[in-house]
């Protein structure tokens, strides 16, 4: 079982218009995360895009992914939620 970090923020309607909270694929049912749409993700014509599925965490802002807050270790700000 992955442990969320206590500081993700999963506060809806306070990251912006056209982006929701999801949640992982079938293997990880506890693992939620933001999916943000073109309009955060697109850079344009041959540019790279943002990340589409991220988080966001009270300490550490924005984070380009969605397991790094669940695996100890990954980022040196993790602190596992109480279960």
């Amino acid at each position: 079982m992955l442990i969320p970090c206590k500081h993700l923020d999963y506060r809806e309607g306070v990251y912006g218009p056209d982006i929701t909270l999801e949640t992982a694929a079938p293997d990880f049912p506890e693992v939620r995360f933001w999916q943000r749409s073109p309009m955060w993700t697109d850079n344009g014509p041959g540019q790279l895009p943002n990340p589409s599925k991220v988080q966001f965490c009270h300490k550490f802002g924005r984070i380009k992914g969605i397991f790094q807050c669940y695996n100890p270790g990954e980022l040196s700000c993790y602190e596992a939620a109480d279960q």
